[in-house]
């Protein structure tokens, strides 16, 4: 079998694989061997789904047909979220399945249980960290209860800990009955709990398969020419741990020096919605006080979700810190920074250009590019965008690209995410190099061996508090913190926070987003949303029968009032959500009232190109205030109508197909997140200097990425939605499935679309 994209070299040629009923497969090889094309083909996601060449062979059984069939964790967990809320998240393969909506949330509740996620499931998923994420996404496939599930790097985004739980969890799959496929560079812990192990070459070729513990024992050797073991590694069980690195000297001057430090973000959009439920942002961390000197190489470790990313941010200066001091080096240029996700800071078309930082014509390509594309795998992808390389070839490409130009310091988040052992090797020795020619080097990982054999300096985080500053050799030491920090593999050794005092003052930070039930729906938020919608629709109707101020003045009236008892709002909080609509109800009454046509024998003022007259200002604040009634109408919507239910109500209550509700949901993910893609994208191109001086320039720069970035997030979700079940009838007929939550129109619905439409009219009667 061989299969290529377009007219791109194949990612695979010549493979020959077979998965039987009931087995528990391991698949390796090095990053880029097509093992990720091997899965999808196997699930079926290739080339029914995501468009590819394929030739040779393809049998599936075609039980696997069925929705729910097939559970896939894809490696990277933001692209296979597809719902607003932890909750629906799980819940949407289980809707495919028509599971009866009584029995989900014991479902949910399981499946959170399982992988350990111990938040609220209505806690929108936009706020999780990466490794929350990840557990999200393995909960929504195991609830799925899957005749075949697929495991793409499951543990790549998670602590020692929650590692060795998705392992644990991997064996009672196992012995089950379960058929597994998983992908996984972390296989030790894998060794007693998978009964196969299949180990791919370049092309997606097999190199040899066999029983998993004795194959690997016997074919060592060639894993390590794979680049699937370290060097270092001298048989499959050897717990001897990677030689350590000198520490850092503690009297080198500070390239980092924090002092209470705290901070506190959630995005804007992020941020109301929060509020909307009763909720605050809280500190990601808070009173951190720590030293990075200045030549050292640190690592970042701590819990998914303790705020490692976050301190990341703030150390390069992307984030002003809440509360605090912070010295770093300043000036433009002088720290490096690697995002988490690499898509975050790709600039240009290829991945040439990307080394480059410029764009290059035919035959360009500058010999150190070069030189640095077969340093890290990447030879042979010089004209490929960015965008389609492997994940593990992505965040190669991005962690070269910051290595192109010197620097005073080096920030990278979760540099060897996804990484074979062989290029994680290229990526640190790198790092080595420039720690030793006197840069700093900091980086966040859950890798504790890389944080054994390549830092200098490590800083131990957990729930937004300090553990722990110092060396590595202090830090292994202490099992306490190894413990509270989650930085233990053993899952049966509890977690001990309380047994170990904070190394900053301030006690224990509150979370990130704290979990809590959300409050109470206003009065109009608990109707029926698609009520709702109607309701407003013909209240607009009637507004198009305004022909006078006092008309309109009455019927931007009602919405407002309906805003403060029906939604629950505080004048503060109306008043900031009409305000710019006031602003265009003042440009749109001007522009009226300026051209306006002067009665015969009316007074007028002519200025310049205006003819300003009494009728005229009448005229137009007639028609402004039936256009600020009409938003103000939109705004009591928006204000009270959840979203994700009215999209759920069309299908269930009016037969709209799924596949339009659930896409334009899927679509609508894009738009709280915004403000943080655009913040992303500006400061990734301020590192590369690409930033443009002028704001109005940015936004036509920006806009194209943009647009490629909800294009490309747009199609991952699409793909992620139909791995869990969507397809066929479940996606084409509202009656094909069942429904988290069931949203039946009552009475009391009616009762408000009928009160809301004979005020309007009333309203209309007396301002006549």
């Amino acid at each position: 079998m061989a299969v290529s994209y377009g007219d791109r070299p194949p990612v695979i040629e010549g493979a020959d694989f077979e998965l039987r009923r009931g087995d528990a497969v391991l698949l390796v090889g090095p990053s880029g061997c097509g093992k990720s094309t091997l899965a999808q083909i196997a699930v079926g996601l290739i080339p029914g789904v995501v468009e590819a060449n394929v030739r040779g062979e393809v049998w599936r059984s075609p039980s696997l047909n069925r929705p729910g069939a097939v559970g896939y964790v894809f490696q990277d967990p933001a692209a296979q979220l597809c719902q607003l809320t932890v909750g629906r998240e799980v819940a949407f393969g289980l809707e495919n399945q028509r599971v009866p909506t009584e029995a989900m949330p014991d479902r949910i509740a399981q499946a959170l249980r399982d992988v350990g996620l111990a938040v609220d499931p209505e806690e929108f998923d936009g706020v999780l960290s990466g490794g929350m994420q990840q557990k999200l996404a393995i909960a929504s496939a195991l609830a799925q209860r899957p005749e075949l599930l697929v495991l793409d790097e499951p543990t790549a985004n998670l602590d020692p800990r929650a590692t060795a739980e998705i392992f644990r969890l991997i064996a009672r799959l196992r012995e089950m009955g379960h058929t597994l496929l998983v992908i996984e560079h972390k296989f030790a812990g894998l060794m007693c709990s998978l009964d196969h192990v299949v180990a791919l070459g370049p092309g997606g070729r097999e190199v040899f398969r066999g029983p998993l513990p004795t194959t690997v024992a016997e074919r060592f050797g060639q894993m390590r020419e794979l680049g699937v073991v370290p060097d270092w590694a001298s048989s499959p069980g050897a717990q001897t741990p990677p030689p350590a690195r000198p520490v850092a000297d503690s009297a080198a001057s500070a390239a980092f020096r924090a002092e209470g430090l705290g901070y506190t973000y959630v995005a804007a959009a992020l941020r109301r919605r929060l509020r909307r439920r009763g909720q605050e942002p809280r500190f990601a961390f808070r009173e951190l006080s720590f030293a990075i000197p200045r030549g050292s190489l640190t690592a970042i470790v701590g819990p998914n979700g303790s705020g490692k990313s976050t301190l990341l941010r703030v150390l390069a200066g992307f984030d002003r810190p809440t509360k605090g001091t912070l010295d770093r080096p300043a000036g433009r240029g002088e720290i490096a920074f690697a995002f988490q996700n690499p898509e975050h800071q790709f600039v240009y078309e290829s991945a040439a250009e990307e080394l480059a930082s410029r764009y290059l014509g035919d035959g360009q390509i500058p010999d150190v590019v070069l030189e640095l594309l077969r340093e890290f795998g990447l030879a042979g992808h010089e004209r490929q965008s960015p965008f389609a390389l492997s994940q593990g070839q992505k965040r190669r490409l991005s962690v070269a690209a910051m290595l192109v130009q010197d620097h005073v310091a080096y920030l990278l988040d979760e540099p060897t995410f996804g990484q074979d052992a062989r290029t994680q090797e290229a990526i640190m020795q790198r790092l080595v190099a420039l720690q030793a020619s006197g840069r700093t080097v900091v980086v966040t990982t859950h890798d504790m061996d890389l944080v054994r054999r390549y830092s200098t300096q490590v800083v131990a985080l957990s729930e937004g508090r300090l553990l722990f500053s110092g060396s590595p050799q202090e830090l292994f030491e202490r099992r306490d913190i190894l413990r509270a920090a989650n930085l233990v593999a053993d899952p049966k050794e509890p977690a001990a926070a309380e047994d170990v005092p904070a190394a900053s003052p301030g006690g224990v930070a509150a979370r990130f987003v704290r979990i809590a039930p959300a409050q109470a729906r206003s009065p109009i938020g608990r109707l029926h949303p698609a009520m709702q919608l109607l309701a407003t629709l013909l209240a607009m109707v009637v507004l198009a029968f305004t022909v006078n101020v006092r008309q309109g003045a009455y019927l931007t009236l009602l919405p407002l009032v309906l805003l403060v008892l029906g939604a629950r709002l505080t004048l503060r909080q109306v008043a900031a959500r009409m305000l710019p609509f006031l602003v265009f109800f003042a440009m749109y009454t001007w522009t009226l009232t300026a051209y306006a046509q002067v009665p015969p024998g009316a007074p007028a003022v002519h200025f310049l190109f205006f003819r300003l007259s009494l009728p005229g200002l009448y005229a137009g604040l007639a028609l402004g205030m039936r256009m600020l009634a009409t938003v103000t109408f939109a705004v009591l919507f928006v204000s009270t109508a959840d979203v994700t239910d009215l999209l759920s109500s069309l299908a269930q209550n009016f037969r709209v197909p799924p596949k339009f509700a659930y896409g334009t949901l899927a679509g609508l993910r894009f738009f709280p997140l915004f403000e943080d893609e655009w913040n992303r994208l500006r400061r990734a191109r301020a590192l590369r200097q690409r930033d443009g001086r002028f704001r109005v320039t940015r936004v036509v720069t920006y806009a194209l990425p943009l647009l490629g970035q909800a294009i490309r997030t747009g199609e991952r979700v699409a793909i992620a939605m139909q791995a869990r079940g969507f397809t066929g009838n479940a996606m084409e007929r509202a009656q094909a499935r069942s429904y988290y939550r069931r949203l039946r129109v009552r009475l009391l619905d009616v009762a408000y679309v009928v009160m809301l439409v004979s005020l309007s009219v009333f309203l209309l009667w007396v301002g006549r």
